[in-house]
C-alpha cells in the first residue's frame, strides 16, 4: 500500500487562448442549448470594447433570451440573489437551457446561485453553506475577467448575509461549469486594482497550499506552477499590458492554484483574516488574503521555517550567488512578496478599517482555528512551527498599519 494515499479531484472543461471566446458558439450548437441567460459584469461590459463586441454578435448570433448585469459593488449577497431570481420568475423569464458568466469570480458566482435557485424552491439563505439533495442547476459556462477566485473552476459560490454578516455561499458540485474560456484579451482592459488584488491573493494561496499539512504531493505541483506564472508574469503584464502571453500564463497561474486549494481541504489564518475584512468592512478578498498571507509568512521566516527557500528556484529574477542557505533564499522570496505591496502601495489603510479593530480580529481568528486544530499552520517532521497568541498580534498589527 503507497504511504502517502489521497484523492485528486478536478471536475473541467477548458478553452484557452487568444479569441477562444468564439468558441462557445460551437459547443452551444454540440450541446443544442438554445435559451440562453447571459449574466455580465456591468463595469467589464463598459471598459471592454472586446466584450461589447462580443455580446452584439453573440445577440445576433444566438437565441439571447436575456441579459442579467451584476454591477455590485461588493461580493454577491444571499438577499441581492433573492431579488433577481424573483424579478426573473415574475417575469415569466426564467426558461434557460444554458447561462453564460462573463466577469469577476463575484458575477459568476452570482449566476451560479442564479443557476441553482431557477431549478430549486425557497429562499437563497435557505441553500447557505453546503446544501444536499438539490436539483441540477441550469447548465453554466463561465468565463472570468480576472486571474485570481478560480470561479470557473470551483464550485464554491460565495454569498453573504447582510444581517448576520456571515459569508457561507451556495456550494455544492452541481456548480461546476461546464465550460470555462480562459480568454486573455478579456482580461487585457482589467483596472491595475483589479489586476493586483486578485493575482495576489491567487499568488498568497498557492503559497498557503504549497505548505498546508493537508496538502499532497499533486496538489503541491500545481501550487509550485501556479506560484512560477503569478510571480513572474505580474510584473510583465503591469509593465506591457498588451502581450497576450503574459496574460495567458497568469489565467493558468490563478486557475492552478484553485486546483490545488480545492484538493488541500484546509486553508490557514490568512483566509479567517480576510474573511473578517472582508464581510466587515468590505475590503477585497483577494487584497486581504494577500496582505495577510505575506505578514504570516514573515512571521514563519522570523520564527525558522525557510521552506519559502522552495521558492527560490521559481524565480526567474534572482540573485547569481551560488551556496545561498535556506535561509538566505527564504528571505529573498519574502522581501520580494512585501516589495510588492510596497512598490504598489497595497494596504489595509484605505479601507478605513480601524485602528481598535485588532482584538475583535483575534479573537475571531483565535475562534476559527480553535474550531479547526489548525493552529499549526506550517511544520516540518519533528519541528512544528506554531503560531501563538503573541505571534497572531504582531501579524494583525502590521496587517493594519
Amino acid at each position: 500500500m503507497l504511504k502517502n494515499n489521497f484523492k485528486f479531484e478536478l471536475k473541467t472543461n477548458v478553452v484557452s487562448g487568444s479569441d477562444s471566446i468564439k468558441s462557445i458558439y460551437d459547443f452551444l450548437k454540440v450541446k443544442n442549448f438554445k435559451k440562453i441567460g447571459l449574466i455580465l459584469d456591468k463595469n467589464l461590459y463598459k471598459n471592454s470594447k472586446y466584450i461589447r463586441n462580443f455580446v452584439k454578435t453573440f445577440s445576433e448570433k444566438q437565441k439571447l433570451k436575456k441579459i442579467l448585469y451584476f454591477d455590485e459593488i461588493h461580493e454577491p449577497t444571499y438577499q441581492y440573489l433573492n431579488h433577481v431570481v424573483s424579478e426573473l420568475k415574475k417575469k415569466k423569464s426564467n426558461k434557460f437551457d444554458c447561462i453564460i458568466a462573463i466577469g469577476g469570480g463575484s458575477a459568476i458566482d452570482h449566476a451560479k446561485g442564479i443557476a441553482t435557485l431557477l431549478k430549486n424552491t425557497g429562499d437563497s439563505l435557505k441553500y447557505k453553506g453546503f446544501p444536499k439533495k438539490l436539483n441540477p442547476s441550469i447548465p453554466l459556462i463561465a468565463i472570468p475577467s480576472t486571474t485570481g477566485t478560480g470561479a470557473e473552476l470551483a464550485y464554491n459560490a460565495v454569498f453573504t448575509d447582510l444581517k448576520s454578516k456571515v459569508k457561507l455561499g451556495i456550494n455544492s458540485r452541481n456548480n461546476y461549469p461546464i465550460l470555462s474560456i480562459l480568454d486573455p484579451k478579456i482580461v487585457v482592459s482589467s483596472p491595475r486594482s483589479v489586476i493586483l488584488n486578485s493575482t495576489l491573493g491567487a499568488l498568497i494561496r498557492s503559497i498557503d497550499v504549497m505548505f498546508n499539512r493537508k496538502s499532497n504531493k499533486i496538489s503541491r505541483i500545481f501550487s509550485e506552477s501556479s506560484f512560477k506564472l503569478l510571480f513572474n508574469n505580474l510584473p510583465k503584464v503591469l509593465k506591457k499590458r498588451t502581450n497576450l502571453e503574459y496574460w495567458s500564463n497568469m489565467q493558468w497561474g490563478a486557475y492552478l492554484s484553485v486546483a490545488a486549494l480545492l484538493n488541500s481541504s484546509s486553508s490557514g489564518p490568512a483566509a479567517a483574516i480576510s474573511y473578517y475584512l472582508s464581510t466587515n468592512y468590505n475590503v477585497p478578498q483577494g487584497l486581504g488574503y494577500a496582505i495577510s498571507g505575506i505578514y504570516f509568512f514573515e512571521r514563519i521566516h522570523e520564527k525558522g521555517f525557510y521552506g519559502c527557500s522552495k521558492l527560490f528556484d521559481l524565480i526567474e529574477k534572482k540573485p547569481n550567488k551560488k551556496n545561498l542557505s535556506k535561509k538566505e533564499k527564504s528571505k529573498f522570496v519574502i522581501r520580494n512578496l512585501i516589495g510588492i505591496l510596497k512598490y504598489n502601495k497595497l494596504t489595509i489603510k484605505r479601507e478605513n478599517v480601524p485602528q481598535n479593530e485588532n482584538e475583535k480580529i483575534l479573537k475571531f481568528v483565535l475562534k476559527i482555528l480553535n474550531k479547526s486544530n489548525n493552529l499549526i499552520i506550517l511544520h516540518r517532521p519533528n519541528n512544528p512551527i506554531i503560531l501563538n497568541r503573541k505571534d497572531l498580534i504582531i501579524i494583525i498589527n502590521k496587517i493594519l498599519n
